[in-house]
């Protein structure tokens, strides 16, 4: 992913207007234009010095800025610089994939398997950097667990009873914040109750979402907290592909 995927997919998690994150810009001490942010997301302009970076990824309430500046700082970098970084990036991919097989966990999906060989470079060297310690590989637990809920996929706790989730989805918000870490509960469809917040996945969309559900004459309506994000009307459950009720939820600090 290059620096332009990269500020368009946290412009779209975001869930703001250009010109929106152009005020919260501005509010944070940079003056630009949506002009100017729309050829950086389309890859027209070469990535901005750190701090703009930075304070753009703090306007669209996001955790990565470093990768942004770290993306940023190696798209410019000399070409022998960007070969080591991807090659090194490669063999830890590969490291962690072969992990994922070798322990006595669930199988990783491809959806998470995928995931894994999108990271980016920073990603892949930080999560690679807590199982290669002074020289040999941990053999760890939870590694096809912590994959999954990045790729945005639920895994069930220790238990077996709940389910977690990482929510990458700002419709809920502020009451549940994007980034938090979700515990859902395989609710059966006819027990859920005016109001409820289920979590699901919409059409072919690989991020979790989640709702408020009504039920209206012959129609399910799912509501969104943020008024800004899309209502979905429904005939059936089956219409999308539901996970469950949501039933708490803590945010990492």
């Amino acid at each position: 992913m290059n620096y332009a995927q990269m500020l368009s997919n946290m412009i779209d998690k975001s869930r703001l207007s250009l010109r929106q994150i152009t005020k919260r810009c501005a509010d944070l001490g940079l003056s630009i234009t949506p002009s100017y942010i729309s050829q950086l997301k389309n890859g027209k302009l070469p990535p901005p010095t750190p701090e703009v970076s930075m304070i753009l990824a703090k306007a669209c309430d996001s955790k990565e800025q470093s990768k942004l500046i770290f993306q940023g700082y190696l798209e410019k970098a000399p070409e022998v610089i960007k070969e080591y970084m991807f090659a090194s990036s490669q063999l830890n991919k590969v490291m962690l994939e072969t992990l994922c097989k070798s322990q006595d966990e669930e199988p990783i999906s491809e959806s998470a398997l995928a995931h894994l060989r999108e990271m980016d470079i920073l990603t892949t060297i930080e999560m690679s950097s807590k199982y290669v310690k002074e020289g040999s590989v941990d053999i760890v637990k939870d590694l096809v667990k912590t994959i999954t809920v990045e790729s945005g996929g639920v895994t069930k706790d220790n238990n077996g009873e709940l389910l977690t989730a990482f929510l990458g989805d700002g419709a809920m918000a502020p009451n549940i914040p994007m980034h938090s870490f979700l515990y859902i509960i395989t609710t059966r469809t006819e027990l859920l109750k005016d109001r409820d917040i289920i979590a699901f996945y919409p059409g072919n969309r690989k991020i979790l979402t989640l709702r408020r559900v009504f039920f209206v004459h012959d129609k399910i309506l799912l509501i969104p907290d943020d008024k800004n994000s899309e209502i979905l009307i429904i005939s059936s459950f089956a219409d999308i592909d539901y996970v469950g009720k949501v039933t708490s939820y803590k945010v990492d600090l």
